[in-house]
C-alpha cells in the first residue's frame, strides 16, 4: 500500500429546518503496482460534531439545525487521508400574523428602494458564539409592513418574517442554528419590507446589510453591575440573557456601586453609600447566596478600592489617600499614598507587583469628581508603594481617569473627558501600553457623540485572539437615544494595538438589562 484518499475528497450539501443530508465516504487504498481497492476496517473521525455525526462505514448523516464546515478523516494503521466538507444551511421563520402568502412574495424580492436603516447593531459588531438575546432594531417600517429580516453567509441562508415589527429579538434555537453555522465567521443582516394589502405587495423598501463577525469560542464567566433601578449589584451570567439579582437579597439598603471581586477568595467588597462610604466584605463562593463576611464600619471607610490578585490585600482611596487593608482579617495597615498628591481609582496590575492609580494634579472635590488627573503606575514590594511614574501625562483642560490592568497585563484602558470625573458626558475610552507608548483612541468602541462612554472593565481570560472588554455608555440601542446608561461590550484585538490602531469592534449591548435604569461599573467575574 502506498497511500489513501478519501472519496469525495470535496463535498457541499445542502439542509434545511426538517431536512437531513447524508453522503456515503469511501477510503481507496493505492498499491505500489498501481492498482487500487476499497478499504474495510477505516477509522472515521469528522472534525465538526455540531454538524452531524459519521459511523464506522463512513456514512455521514447531518443535523437539520445548522450548517458548517468540516474535515473528515480516514485512518487505516499508519495511513491517514481527509475530505472536505461543507453544508449551506437555510431556514424561514413565519412570526404570528404573518400570512404565508406575504411571506412568499416578500420571500422573491431581491432588491428594493432605499428607506430602512437598521440601528442595532451596528456595522462590524463582533459576538461571543453562545450571546443569548441579540436584538435587531430597524427604522422605516409601518404597523401595515411586512418584514423580513434576512441573515445570510457562505453557509447560512435564514429569513425571519414578522409585521407591525420594528426590532426582532433572535430565539434561542435560531441564534444557536446560526452561530453554530457561522462561528469566527461573517454574517451579513438585512431588512426588507412591504406594503401588504391582503394581494399585493407593494411600496418595497430594504436597508443596507450589516456585518456580524461571530467569534469562534464562547464568552464566559459573568458580568456584575450596578443597577439603579433595581438597586443592586446585578448578575449577568455570559451566554444567558437575564440579568438576576445579586446582591444585597432587598432594596432600601443603600447605594453598592462600587465592587470588586477577589477571585483568590471569592470573596466581593462592596462601598456603601457612595463617596468615603463604609465598606463591606461578602463571601461569593455560592453565587446563589451572598454571605457577609465583614459587615460596615464607621472607621473603616472608602470610595474606590481594588484587590490584590493573591487575595491579601484591599488598596482602596478616602479623600484622594491611598490606604491599605488586610482583606482575610479585615485589619486596617495604614496609608500608603507614595508623595504629597491626591489619588484616586487604585488598580492591581495581574502580576500583583504594580499598581495603577489617577494622580489628581488639578481641582479635587472628592474621590469621584476632580480634575486634571494623570495616569501613574508604581511598584509594589509587598509593604509599600514605589515612586509613581506617569504613564499618561495630563493635557490641558483635559481629563484622565478609570484605568483598568487587561487580564494578560500589557494594556491599560482608561477614560480621557474635557470635565470632571463623575458622569462627563463626553467621556471617551482610551489605552495605552502598559510599558508606555502612544495612547490610541478605541474610535469603534466610543461610537458617535457624547455618550458618556465609562468605567470600563476587562474580561478575565482571553478569547482566542481577543479580549472582552465591558464598559457603560448611552449608546443607542433603538431608533431613540438611550437616556439611561447600560452595560456594551467590545473585542480587543491586541496585535492592531501594537500597529497603532483602533483594535475595538462595534459593540454589543449586553442582553437582559433593564433599559429603565442606569447600569455602571461593569466587574467581570469568573464564576
Amino acid at each position: 500500500m502506498v497511500s489513501i484518499q478519501v472519496v469525495p475528497d470535496v463535498v457541499q450539501l445542502a439542509t434545511a429546518n426538517g431536512t437531513v443530508a447524508e453522503q456515503q465516504f469511501t477510503a481507496v487504498a493505492t498499491f505500489s503496482d498501481g492498482d487500487t481497492g476499497e478499504l474495510d476496517l477505516v477509522s472515521w473521525e469528522l472534525s465538526n460534531a455540531s454538524m452531524g455525526s459519521i459511523d464506522s462505514r463512513g456514512k455521514f448523516v447531518s443535523v437539520d439545525q445548522n450548517g458548517g464546515d468540516a474535515t473528515v478523516t480516514a485512518t487505516f494503521l499508519t495511513n491517514v487521508a481527509t475530505a472536505e466538507m461543507s453544508i449551506v444551511h437555510s431556514a424561514t421563520y413565519l412570526e404570528e400574523g404573518v400570512e404565508e402568502a406575504a411571506a412568499e412574495a416578500l420571500g422573491e424580492v431581491e432588491s428594493g428602494e432605499a428607506g430602512l436603516e437598521i440601528v442595532y447593531p451596528r456595522d462590524q459588531t463582533r459576538v461571543p458564539r453562545n450571546l443569548e438575546g441579540l436584538r435587531i432594531f430597524w427604522s422605516g417600517t409601518s404597523s401595515t409592513d411586512v418584514v423580513r429580516l434576512h441573515f445570510s453567509s457562505r453557509l447560512e441562508s435564514v429569513d425571519v418574517y414578522c409585521t407591525n415589527c420594528s426590532n426582532w429579538t433572535v430565539p434561542t434555537a435560531v441564534w444557536q442554528a446560526v452561530s453554530a453555522t457561522n462561528r469566527k465567521g461573517s454574517l451579513s443582516v438585512q431588512v426588507f419590507a412591504g406594503a401588504w394589502d391582503g394581494s399585493e405587495l407593494t411600496s418595497v423598501r430594504q436597508s443596507e446589510p450589516i456585518t456580524v463577525t461571530v467569534n469562534r469560542f464562547d464568552a464566559t464567566g459573568s458580568v456584575l453591575f450596578w443597577s439603579t433601578a433595581d438597586e443592586a449589584i446585578m448578575r449577568i451570567v455570559a451566554g444567558g440573557g437575564t440579568a438576576s439579582r445579586f446582591y444585597p437579597e432587598a432594596r432600601g439598603s443603600g447605594c453598592y456601586g462600587c465592587h470588586e471581586v477577589s477571585e483568590a477568595l471569592q470573596w466581593m467588597v462592596v462601598t456603601r453609600d457612595g463617596v468615603n462610604g463604609a465598606y463591606q466584605v461578602v463571601d461569593v463562593s455560592d453565587p446563589a447566596a451572598p454571605t457577609l463576611v465583614y459587615d460596615v464600619s464607621d472607621s473603616k471607610r472608602m470610595t474606590f478600592h481594588s484587590l490584590s490578585p493573591d487575595g491579601q490585600f484591599i488598596l482602596g482611596v478616602e479623600n484622594g489617600a491611598l490606604k491599605l487593608y488586610d482583606l482575610p482579617t479585615n485589619a486596617y495597615i495604614g496609608a500608603v499614598t507614595p508623595d504629597g498628591n491626591r489619588y484616586s481609582h487604585p488598580g492591581w496590575a495581574p502580576d500583583g507587583k504594580h499598581v495603577v492609580a489617577v494622580r489628581v494634579t488639578q481641582s479635587f472635590y472628592s474621590d469621584m469628581t476632580f480634575l486634571g488627573g494623570e495616569i501613574v503606575t508604581m511598584s509594589w514590594d509587598g509593604a509599600r508603594l514605589g515612586t509613581p511614574e506617569v504613564l499618561v501625562a495630563r493635557e490641558t483642560n483635559v481629563n484622565l481617569y478609570y484605568p483598568a490592568w487587561s487580564p494578560d497585563g500589557e494594556w491599560l484602558v482608561f477614560n480621557r473627558s474635557t470635565g470632571d470625573a463623575y458622569a462627563d458626558p463626553d467621556a471617551e475610552l482610551w489605552i495605552v501600553a502598559a510599558t508606555g507608548g502612544e495612547p490610541v483612541r478605541l474610535d469603534n468602541a466610543n461610537g458617535e457623540g457624547p455618550v458618556q462612554n465609562s468605567l470600563a472593565r476587562w474580561a478575565p481570560l482571553p478569547d482566542d485572539d481577543i479580549l472582552w472588554l465591558a464598559f457603560s455608555s448611552r449608546l443607542p440601542i433603538s431608533t431613540d437615544r438611550q437616556s439611561a446608561s447600560q452595560i456594551w461590550v467590545t473585542a480587543v484585538e491586541p496585535d492592531l494595538v501594537r500597529a497603532g490602531l483602533d483594535p475595538t469592534s462595534a459593540p454589543y449591548w449586553l442582553p437582559g438589562q433593564n433599559t429603565n435604569s442606569d447600569s455602571h461599573l461593569p466587574v467581570w467575574w469568573s464564576q
